[in-house]
């Protein structure tokens, strides 16, 4: 009787190490952030509480309306057109001899950290850069152009950044949705007289749905809480007009010292993210269904 009852206690504490580094590491974390934001705290004095005053600054704050609005501009651009460059590319290589090299060249960007790229795309953009070198060349400007002190204009500048570095990964998805789809329907799709367009619109898209869900729900995760790109191009600036919410949750919480304030950025971003997560997956299962 005790070998059983020691038998049935054992087999519950096989599971115990994992849910405790769960805990530990990312239910605590989340529970901490959530109390944070409801205080006012400096790392130096103690916390005092003042309630949801973070969550009601953030609807009056003129930079942080600005961070939304630049965030919104990266998931707009981040849904499109790295995306369908990523499809167009998978479409147009996959029967192709040179196919795996092609994807070797797309794949590389991602192998290297965004801090990286933020300084490869830095100097590009920069007033002695390749691209203003590039333009006076073949005659369209006479000057070097400041690319990064303009507003929106760097914002654009570090999309093409991030295009560039995730390009391959939607390029390598689409891949496998594409390989997943039988070759007889292709052909039975030709033999009906369907063009290469028709095929595309009417057969392989709708196909590709699933693998679909997956790029656009990643997309939306990545475009939310990109970081390393802005941070290394323009810092948010100039005049944090570059930020998005993510930058803006750093530079209140790390730079400004509003831990509290940073925390109830942190909670709404997660809150956003969730929210659109959740939202575009029910309307694609009842799509489904």
């Amino acid at each position: 009787m005790k070998a059983k009852s020691l038998s049935g206690i054992t087999k519950y504490c096989y599971p115990l190490p994992a849910l405790i580094i769960v805990l530990i590491f990312l239910i605590s974390p989340v529970i901490f952030v959530i109390y944070t934001s409801l205080m006012d705290w400096d790392l130096i004095r103690p916390m005092k509480f003042v309630g949801f005053a973070n969550y009601l600054n953030l609807f009056k704050d003129p930079v942080l309306l600005t961070s939304l609005g630049n965030t919104l501009i990266w998931v707009v651009l981040i849904l499109s057109v790295p995306m369908i460059l990523g499809l167009l590319l998978a479409v147009f290589i996959r029967n192709i001899w040179l196919a795996n090299k092609i994807k070797t060249i797309f794949y590389i960007p991602l192998a290297i950290s965004g801090t990286a790229i933020g300084v490869i795309w830095k100097w590009i953009f920069s007033r002695i850069g390749l691209l203003n070198d590039f333009l006076i060349a073949i005659g369209i400007i006479k000057e070097p152009i400041n690319w990064l002190l303009e507003i929106p204009g760097n914002t654009f500048a570090m999309i093409a950044a991030s295009t560039w570095q995730i390009t391959g990964i939607n390029m390598i998805l689409f891949l496998i949705g594409l390989q997943n789809i039988p070759s007889e329907v292709l052909e039975a799709a030709k033999i009906d007289g369907a063009n290469d367009w028709k095929t595309f619109i009417h057969v392989i898209l709708p196909l590709l749905k699933q693998i679909t869900t997956v790029v656009v729900v990643l997309n939306i995760i990545g475009s939310f809480k990109v970081f390393e790109i802005i941070w290394v191009i323009t810092s948010g600036g100039p005049g944090r007009g570059s930020e998005t919410l993510a930058l803006s949750m750093y530079v209140q919480s790390f730079g400004l010292f509003q831990m509290g304030y940073g925390a109830a950025i942190a909670v709404v971003l997660s809150l956003i993210i969730f929210a659109i997560g959740i939202f575009y997956l029910r309307i694609v299962g009842k799509e489904n269904n």
